[in-house]
């Protein structure tokens, strides 16, 4: 009896052992959120913003308000990035670069606007972990490269719509 009783307390101290070096080893798997916080403030481009001049031309489009949350990224907690990655991915899917309105309905804001679109689309914010890190910050960095491709097109096609629209007024005037 006493024998079995020094095998039950070495079998319990074995298992109570092999317990924490699996806590261990989930705790050194998780993603460090404090880095991927520091590296979407430091590492992520800045963002652009539309010119305010152009307001004009940009606010027909419905859907550029869904675009332009992107900026938030940089705001977000990492912590909840992914569901906010998740949110807009479900609403730039309702946006159809078809139906983009007047002035911006041209190849090189279309083009832009599908770049951008694939890549919001193609991260994968599901599930972070760190196998996959390198991937979602890359991507993330792809998401606002794309995004500025995009707003810069824009605020260049609508400085040229407006420059010819007042240069045709001048012309009639004369």
């Amino acid at each position: 009896m006493n024998k079995s009783f020094h095998y039950l307390i070495l079998l319990f101290v074995l298992i109570s052992c092999s317990n924490n070096s699996i806590k261990n080893n989930l705790k050194s798997k998780s993603v460090n959120y404090n880095k991927l916080n520091s590296f979407i403030q430091d590492s992520l481009p800045s963002i652009l913003t539309l010119n305010q001049n152009f307001n004009q031309i940009f606010d027909p489009w419905q859907g550029l308000k869904t675009v332009e949350s992107t900026s938030k990224i940089l705001s977000s907690d990492s912590r909840t990035l992914t569901y906010f990655l998740e949110s807009l991915k479900l609403e730039l899917t309702k946006i159809n670069d078809k139906q983009i309105p007047g002035k911006l309905n041209v190849p090189q804001v279309i083009g832009r606007f599908r770049v951008y679109k694939t890549e919001v689309l193609k991260i994968n914010s599901n599930k972070i972990d760190l196998k996959n890190i390198q991937k979602f910050k890359e991507n993330l960095k792809k998401i606002i490269i794309s995004y500025n491709a995009l707003i810069s097109m824009m605020n260049k096609i609508a400085g040229e719509s407006l420059e010819s629209n007042e240069n045709m007024e001048t012309v009639e005037k004369k």
